[in-house]
């Protein structure tokens, strides 16, 4: 990741002391290896499941702080790709690595937003190596289709743009030998765009084929093995910026994100 980006995330993401915080995992595989990450760099393990209407709990009397991966949350830790503001000033958790966040885009520069996934910037953020081989790389960029703003016209410079801040340039060369078939058809192949749910019985699942991607990086992506237990319920809704111009409007925030240049999604406490 290039300095200029670097520095301008929180200083708790430089801070490497291992196991001082849990992770809130949501319902995708970014998600997921981004909790991966955190566990493989840190030791932070996940102990809660956010599927947007609910939050699970696996040890109720851990009591250490959370960190949302690929989560937009108001308040708090996380790690997030999503375009959080409404207007240009609009309120951002000062706690958020979100590139998005940091470079202030909103609803009325929406078309230059950062279009790659949580886990790609996690990956620079931490500054591990690229896979080994070219399908790792390419499941790489699959995940949450960062591969997707390459193949557009309209967005490819500004997506270009992204990959070198962050020291991509060596996927920008693979993008540009390979197709967006190809990527389509790993997400395919591995299910990749499965969600994670939880079962009667409290425990996660899913259909991403998490067996067949267990050696393209350098560390597992799995499934905890624990039973969760329902902490909170909230309310979520979809709604437009020509009723809503700043989040300010929206009481009992939990988590944002601006869905298109008009829409937006939020959960709110019931």
């Amino acid at each position: 990741m290039k300095k200029e980006l670097k520095e301008k995330f929180p200083a708790w993401c430089s801070d490497y002391t291992k196991g001082q915080n849990t992770l809130i995992l949501t319902d995708d595989l970014d998600s997921l290896i981004g909790c991966a990450i955190e566990k493989y760099v840190k030791g932070n393990e996940i102990n809660y499941f956010y599927d947007f209407k609910n939050i699970f709990v696996a040890d109720k009397e851990d009591k250490r702080k959370a960190i949302g991966i690929d989560l937009a949350l108001h308040k708090g830790k996380s790690w997030c790709n999503h375009v959080v503001r409404i207007n240009e000033n609009d309120y951002v958790n000062p706690l958020t690595a979100n590139i998005n966040a940091l470079l202030k885009v909103h609803a009325g520069n929406y078309t230059k937003k950062y279009a790659l996934s949580t886990t790609l910037t996690m990956w620079s953020f931490y500054n591990l190596p690229l896979p080994a081989t070219k399908e790792g790389k390419m499941i790489l960029l699959a995940i949450d289709s960062s591969f997707l703003g390459h193949y557009s016209d309209k967005f490819r410079k500004v997506h270009n743009t992204y990959l070198h801040l962050l020291g991509f340039d060596e996927l920008i060369d693979l993008l540009n030998e390979t197709t967006k078939a190809d990527y389509l058809h790993l997400q395919q192949k591995y299910n990749l765009k499965s969600k994670i749910k939880l079962n009667n019985e409290g425990y996660l699942e899913t259909d991403i084929a998490l067996a067949e991607l267990q050696g393209f990086f350098d560390f597992p992506i799995e499934l905890p093995n624990k039973q969760f237990t329902l902490l909170a319920q909230f309310k979520t809704q979809d709604d437009y910026t020509y009723r809503i111009q700043s989040k300010d409007q929206i009481p009992n925030l939990i988590s944002f994100a601006l869905t298109g240049t008009r829409k937006m999604k939020y959960t709110t406490l019931c």
